[in-house]
């Protein structure tokens, strides 16, 4: 698609040269050495695309004059055409300089009527170009007596300025460039590739420790080597195939370069808080440098990004001393907080690996800005001093894990040796609290054969007792469900004299009272206690369906205190009822007094709650004397299951029942009624 692109531009462009004036004709037998185009070709200058029309007019072309400059936005533009005027076939190489980023070359045999498009420069792929070890150069091939006209188009957009000084050398320069070029950076090259192999080789065997102990320590450890060795792999030489197959890449490495090395550095800092157990020395440190590591990463992917958006290389050469200098500060400052605060045994390892890492990156920055003269280190390049430094400072970094794995297996036996002592202590101590065991055994075995007689007696009576309360238990419940049957017939004897009577409406509503009763009188005849307003609704329900089936005929009263709490008062259920019912039946029904009335009062007294059931009937003397047979039978049954009730309660609850049965007595001296006083004994 680019070259399709190309050609079209080409066709729109070339239009004019085909009625151009000529263009310098270059002879090959004249180019006997290296030669600059500068002086030999046609130049112009445009701006970046879209190109004018008439940008490739002979008449827009001129001799290369001083003082031209092309930068980020214009274009140098050079025309020229080479004859081989020899009998034989030659080759020639153009090398552009390092500083362009692309160089394009348009070559035609036949006045741009067909085009060959190839580019070189800082920023095309190795794996475009004819040599591997560099992509400046382009090498062209002449037949006999043919001419090529070229059209060159330097673009540059990461550098600064363009540099035009594409050169024009026969093979035999750049074979002897070539091996004096390498042979003076031999060392250099070689030395980047030992390097590379001795960091690969201590990745894999710390990648090996982590996989067979999981140690966090070697994690971090082997992802500073991986990052060093993926750096030190970006600047290894394209002669080898590593470097190579990088360098098909060049916009990448240039745009990761710097944020690699941050990226590495910040994992050096996490290792470095592992190796020297910071968080046990200086926990102020750790915390800190815990967050310089983890912003660290983040600001790496902060120049990734902003790099890629501006992408110049003064940018890069800012942010690459701006970087250099504050992590050397930072690391400076690292070190003397960490030789305040640590007492590590590891740290001697550390310091020394730290001046090796800094010495190195000090010799890298200044020999890379040029600040120290070529001949100093003619065999190294900068890039050797870093690697240098950071090997001495990996290999110092292996002797400290080494050094600690031969603290940990001392530790380890010092802890097995403690172990074996302890378990022989333990054992001695376990005879002899063996001994001592059985002696006490077997007095504790005598004196437990005592107690097992002792406590076998008391297990009887316990049982006994057990037995007792539930059987009392047993009875209470049979009284109560005798008690159910008694007061329904009486209820049901009521119902059925409205019904005689043909009092329907009294009948129906006497049901619907009578029902609710039921239903209480039921839900509380398997309980043993219920709380006393239940006892006080029942007890009203009861009362006012006796006075509906008598006519009216007497009148009843419940007092209770307004602040007395009925909820939190537990009675036995149907305490009250059996009361009433005998001062109905006994007392008021064979009354002559025409103002019959009964009166319930509850009031509570300093350790008891006492209920009051009075009634102005005939009183107890009369009572005995009629011979009613009816009224006989109630008291009888009635009385005698309340009586055994409260009897069998107070055997089996704390809280104790206390009846009197009392005449009232008149201001005449007559007796004016029945009292029945129930004192509650109040639960602690």
């Amino acid at each position: 698609m680019r070259k399709l692109v190309s050609a079209c531009l080409l066709i729109l462009l070339f239009t004019p040269i085909l009625v151009a004036q000529p263009v310098p004709t270059l002879r090959l037998s004249d180019i006997k050495n290296d030669t600059s185009l500068i002086g030999l070709a046609l130049w112009r200058i445009t701006a970046q695309p879209p190109f004018p029309n008439d940008t490739l007019a002979v008449s827009t072309f001129h001799t290369f004059g001083g003082g031209q400059e092309s930068g980020r936005d214009s274009v140098y533009w050079a025309r020229f055409d080479v004859l081989n005027d020899t009998p034989y076939p030659q080759r020639r190489i153009f090398d552009s300089p390092a500083q362009n980023d692309v160089v394009h070359f348009y070559i035609s045999p036949d006045r741009f009527r067909t085009v060959r498009h190839e580019r070189v420069g800082r920023f095309v792929s190795y794996w475009e170009v004819a040599y591997r070890y560099s992509n400046y150069l382009l090498p062209v091939d002449f037949s006999p007596g043919q001419t090529l006209s070229f059209l060159i188009r330097i673009d540059n957009r990461y550098a600064l300025f363009s540099d035009p000084n594409v050169r024009f050398i026969t093979e035999q320069s750049l074979k002897d460039s070539f091996w004096e070029s390498y042979s003076s950076n031999f060392n250099g090259a070689y030395l980047s590739v030992l390097v590379l192999g001795a960091v690969l080789a201590i990745f894999l065997f710390v990648a090996f420790l982590f996989i067979t102990t999981r140690d966090s320590l070697y994690l971090y450890y082997g992802l500073y080597l991986g990052g060093v060795a993926l750096y030190f792999t970006l600047k290894t030489d394209s002669l080898f195939f590593m470097g190579y197959w990088v360098d098909g890449f060049p916009i990448t490495v240039s745009l990761i370069n710097e944020p690699l090395q941050l990226i590495y550095t910040a994992l050096y800092i996490r290792f470095s808080m592992g190796l020297l157990r910071i968080r046990e020395h200086d926990p102020h440190l750790d915390r800190f440098l815990n967050i310089s590591w983890k912003g660290l990463i983040d600001y790496a992917f902060l120049v990734l990004l902003v790099s890629a958006v501006i992408w110049k290389r003064e940018f890069e050469q800012n942010l690459l001393i701006f970087d250099r200098v504050v992590l050397l500060v930072f690391n400076v400052a690292m070190l003397v907080r960490i030789l305040q605060k640590n007492r590590s045994p590891l740290l001697t390892y550390f310091l020394i690996g730290n001046v090796f890492f800094i010495t190195g990156v000090v010799l890298s920055t200044v020999t890379s800005l040029g600040l120290i003269d070529r001949e100093v280190y003619a065999t190294l390049s900068p890039i050797n001093f870093f690697q240098i430094g950071v090997l001495c400072e990996i290999m110092c970094f292996s002797f400290a894990l080494g050094y600690n794995v031969r603290l940990l297996e001392r530790e380890r036996n010092n802890n097995q040796r403690a172990y074996i002592d302890q378990l022989r202590v333990n054992q001695d101590i376990s005879e002899k609290a063996n001994r001592e065991l059985t002696e006490k055994l077997d007095e504790r075995t005598r004196e437990v054969m005592a107690m097992s007689e002792a406590m076998q007696v008391q297990k009887e009576a316990h049982l006994r007792s057990e037995f007792e309360f539930q059987l009392s238990e047993m009875e209470m419940q049979a009284l109560r469900a005798q008690m159910n049957p008694h007061f329904i017939f009486n209820s049901l004897n009521t119902i059925r004299y409205f019904v005689l009577n043909n009092e329907n409406d009294k009948a129906s509503d006497y049901l619907g009272k009578f029902a609710r009763l039921l239903r209480m009188v039921l839900q509380n005849s398997s309980e043993n206690t219920i709380p006393l307003s239940e006892e006080l609704e029942a007890l009203r329900l009861y009362l006012e369906i006796e006075a509906r089936r008598f006519g009216e005929s007497f009148g009843y009263e419940i007092r209770v205190p307004e602040d007395f709490d009925t909820d939190g008062l537990q009675v036995p259920p149907l305490l009250l009822q059996p009361f009433a019912e005998n001062a109905i039946w006994h007392g008021l029904l064979h009354s002559p007094n025409p103002d019959k009335q009964l009166t319930v009062r509850v009031s509570e007294e300093k350790d008891f709650c006492l209920f009051v059931i009075e009634d102005n009937g005939i009183g107890r003397q009369k009572a005995r004397q009629m011979k009613s047979r009816s009224a006989h039978v109630k008291k009888s049954f009635g009385m005698q299951i309340t009586s055994k009730r409260v009897e069998l309660f107070n055997k089996n609850f704390s809280s104790q029942i206390q009846i009197a049965v009392n005449d009232v007595v008149g201001p005449d001296g007559e007796v004016a009624g029945t009292s029945v006083e129930i004192r509650y004994q109040l639960p602690e």
